[in-house]
């Protein structure tokens, strides 16, 4: 199981300007436990359904149908074309279990339309040996549909017969153009359930199918989500990880001006967890002049040599969530081969490295009155992701219902879109 270690925001460690104390934590989490229940109670209606996405085991069974399918088409790449929350949560399990350079077929995610990028990328593949996933609820969302309609070009021009067998659609299960089309044209398609928006959509068909065809194990993952449902619904106040979580972000924005919250892992695989986290908190929080940490994407120790400075003596204005790993995969080490100057690499382990690193960034911004929190995570595993994105997501769902805002919609985004549209009709 996730830990969440706080000691760091206490007032014992940082001082009472910048921390609180343990007893008025505990309070507020004692006082706000209802809200974790009314999170439960919600399942059923609106954004929450997001809870009960560990449970389906109908579209389990589905993707695990469609994998033995898809595998006799022995493809090369795995192409995701989609964006927002169509794609961060895919990455993020792409970076977290599948690592840097990923075995055959190669998951690849398209998430924007910058012209060099995506012909880099689609110049460089065997488009006869790529599956080509397209991602969006209405079918109307540009950047997905411009590029559905690039590689759709490019496939027609090469095999005119047969370039649907390229194509899975994932989008509403009943309406949309995307719909429409795959209708028409007799594409496979998957469903978006309804009631979940984009950036909580990572364990439904948006993450799960192209996760599964990439080779991650998406039953682990389920199980790791349901298992943290369970416990955080089971949890004691004082003990429930997301109740705590959310408890010490809304105490240190509202009572101690810290408006920023930073995610900074000492794990590459989990930089992209950030980044996903990132949209989660700002679209289902950021309602209002008043409401809204902003998130920033760090990484550890990679930016140790680029943010810290920063974060050690610039504004007091941020509360930082490590994320550390306490096993890795694999842990490579030195003999004797270092020079004396600094000889007390050799003999240590990667990992005691990158601990050390973390322990003495965490200590020093505590020292500097600077409040931290640390969520421990046993290993990178697909069981430990999906408690993990469970947690995030959970947590979220509660720092909503702290703030009194509607967590499940984005009205400051649709209008760009809306001008976007405009604008190209008139070009």
């Amino acid at each position: 199981m996730l830990h969440l270690n706080y000691t760091n925001i206490l007032k014992t460690g940082i001082g009472s300007k910048h921390g609180i104390s343990d007893k008025a934590l505990r309070n507020f989490c004692i006082k706000n436990n209802p809200y974790v229940k009314d999170v439960m109670r919600s399942k059923k209606k609106g954004g929450y359904d997001f809870l009960n996405l560990p449970d389906n085991t109908s579209l389990l069974a589905k993707i695990k149908r469609l994998a033995n399918e898809q595998s006799k088409n022995e493809w090369q790449n795995i192409v995701v074309l989609g964006i927002g929350g169509s794609s961060l949560g895919l990455s993020a399990l792409k970076s977290a279990l599948l690592g840097p350079l990923s075995q055959k077929p190669r998951l690849i995610v398209i998430d924007n339309i910058d012209p060099d990028y995506t012909e880099g990328i689609l110049s460089r593949i065997n488009i006869s040996k790529t599956l080509f996933i397209v991602i969006s609820k209405s079918g109307t969302t540009v950047e997905p549909m411009f590029l559905y309609g690039i590689v759709k070009q490019m496939l027609v021009a090469k095999n005119p017969k047969n370039y649907k067998k390229h194509f899975i659609f994932i989008t509403d299960p009943k309406k949309g153009l995307l719909r429409k089309i795959g209708k028409e044209e007799g594409i496979t398609m998957f469903d978006i359930p309804p009631k979940i928006g984009g950036r909580f959509s990572v364990l439904s068909s948006v993450g799960l199918v192209p996760a599964s065809l990439a080779g991650i194990d998406i039953a682990s993952l389920l199980k790791g989500a349901k298992t943290m449902r369970e416990a955080l619904k089971s949890s004691l106040p004082e003990t429930n990880p997301a109740l705590i979580l959310a408890s010490v972000q809304f105490l240190m924005d509202r009572k101690k001006s810290k408006n920023m919250t930073v995610v900074m892992p000492y794990s590459t695989s989990l930089f992209k967890v950030g980044l996903w986290y990132r949209q989660l908190l700002a679209e289902s929080i950021g309602k209002n002049k008043k409401t809204g940490p902003t998130p920033l994407s760090a990484l550890g120790t990679t930016d140790q040599h680029s943010m810290l400075q920063l974060f050690a003596e610039g504004p007091n204005d941020k509360l930082i969530i490590f994320m550390r790993v306490l096993k890795h995969m694999s842990d490579p080490s030195l003999n004797e081969v270092l020079p004396k100057e600094i000889g007390f690499l050799n003999n240590k382990k990667m990992s005691q490295i990158i601990d050390a690193s973390y322990l003495g960034t965490s200590e020093s911004l505590a020292k500097a009155n600077r409040p931290n929190v640390t969520i421990e995570i046993p290993k990178v595993d697909a069981r430990h992701i999906g408690m993990l994105l469970m947690l995030f997501e959970f947590q979220v769902a509660l720092l909503g219902l702290m703030y009194k805002v509607d967590t499940f919609n984005q009205p400051g985004v649709e209008e760009g879109k809306i001008i976007t549209k405009e604008l190209l009709s008139n070009s």
